[in-house]
């Protein structure tokens, strides 16, 4: 039996030499990954249109008889609008006036039959204003009044009134209906020095025939 005794140096030099060994081997390289075909096909998108979808042709001229047509509408529709005027010969009038000087008119709303037919963020004082002239069906109507008020005396002392009155329209005559707004509070006057004061606003409606 014999035994074989390494040194440590011995070893070192044994290992050093199998490393530059290894060393001096070449490697080889992996494999580049393959870069997707260009010449595959991709599915197409569902928003393209079908081939036949949109059917190509020539454009159709309009018929012989559309000219016709048209001028046919047209004259349709000045019947009517006559017919229209001939039925409603009745006439409505609407004018608005304030006579208070204490308070100003900051938004004032006029309804007929529950539409709005005019509207204004002023009125001024003694002025009588024609806000409305249109001819109506004869019969009886609804005249709305919306009327927000701010006292020049105080700002923040503000109202707000509703009226609504039924007017009757005679058939082929005009109504002339005129609204008279008045205020007599004293709220902003006497509230700030005796802690009371009151709200007096007043809406009248005058109606008459002038034709």
């Amino acid at each position: 039996m014999a035994f074989v005794f390494c040194t440590a140096e011995g070893w070192s030099q044994e290992n050093a030499a199998q490393s530059k060994d290894t060393a001096t081997q070449p490697t080889t390289a992996a494999p580049a990954p393959t870069a997707p075909s260009a010449n595959r096909a991709q599915p197409p998108s569902p928003l393209n249109p079908e081939p036949n979808e949109f059917p190509k042709g020539p454009t159709l001229a309009p018929p012989s008889q559309y000219d016709d047509l048209l001028a046919q509408i047209a004259a349709l529709r000045s019947r009517v609008a006559a017919l229209m005027t001939s039925l409603f010969t009745s006439k409505l009038i609407v004018n608005v006036q304030s006579d208070s000087s204490d308070t100003h008119i900051t938004s004032l709303v006029l309804t007929l039959d529950g539409g709005v037919v005019y509207s204004s963020s002023s009125l001024e004082t003694d002025d009588e204003r024609q806000v409305y002239e249109h001819s109506v069906a004869p019969g009886t109507h609804v005249l709305g009044l919306q009327v927000e008020r701010a006292d020049a005396r105080g700002k923040q002392y503000t109202s707000f009134q509703q009226s609504r009155f039924s007017v009757l329209v005679p058939a082929k005559k005009k109504l002339e209906a005129v609204f008279s707004l008045g205020d007599d509070s004293d709220m902003a006057e006497a509230f700030p020095s005796g802690e009371s004061g009151e709200y007096l606003l007043k809406v009248k409606l005058f109606a008459h025939v002038v034709e």
